[in-house]
């Protein structure tokens, strides 16, 4: 397989994982996060380092890397990761 496929079935990986993350439809989550530049800017630039760890972690990175970009578009009352206390629990 090309490396190109690879990134691609990568991406669709990524967008499919948010989505149902979200309780989106794909192509939604798809077009959010190409007009923010997630998938430009983060996913292909990270691909390396990103296809090595695990859904939740990219989920979440992906879900942040929105937020700080067009968090009215996220949940109501969505908080990243990182900003969340020890335990889960929100600061």
């Amino acid at each position: 397989m090309k490396e190109e496929d690879k990134l691609l079935e990568f991406i669709i990986f990524c967008v499919e994982s948010t989505a149902v993350r979200l309780g989106r439809c794909g192509s939604e989550v798809y077009r959010k996060l190409k007009a923010t530049g997630a998938l430009e800017n983060y996913v292909k630039s990270y691909y390396d380092t990103l296809h090595t760890q695990g859904e939740t972690y990219i989920v979440d990175s992906l879900l942040e890397y929105v937020f700080y970009r067009d968090a009215q578009w996220l949940p109501e009352g969505y908080v990243p990761y990182n900003q969340m206390a020890e335990g889960g629990e929100r600061c």
